[in-house]
Formats: structure tokens, sequence, C-alpha cells
């Protein structure tokens, strides 16, 4: 598989487990000032995994130039 395309399949399902999470929040109840916490938590946590996953794959890049 190519690198770039990992890259572009790992940014999409983070974007979309992060839809349904928001969306999860937004359906459990409750007032906003008790859903912010959750959505900012879950947006912080979800993409620093993107962030961290992207990384990852940038460093593969690298490595399969040099060899």
């Amino acid at each position: 598989m190519n690198l770039k395309t990992a890259k572009k399949i790992v940014a999409f399902i983070s974007v979309a487990i992060w839809i349904i999470l928001i969306f999860k929040i937004s359906q459990s109840g409750g007032s906003m000032r008790a859903q912010l916490p959750k959505c900012i938590f879950t947006t912080i946590t979800l993409f620093a995994i993107l962030n961290i996953l992207i990384k990852i794959i940038e460093h593969l890049e690298k490595k399969k130039e040099s060899i």
C-alpha cells in the first residue's frame, strides 16, 4: 500500500470516528455546559492520536526513501 494513501485512510477514519463520537455526545442529553468538556477531550485526544499516526507514517516514508 502506498504510504500517502495510508495517510489519507488514517485521516478519513479518524475524522469519521470523531464525527460519530461528537454526535453521540450531543445525543446523550444534558446542557451544552455539561457536554463541552467531553467534546473538547474527544477532539484533543482523537486529533493527537491522528497526529501521532501521521508522524509514524511520515517516518516510514523517510525510512523507505533512504533505503
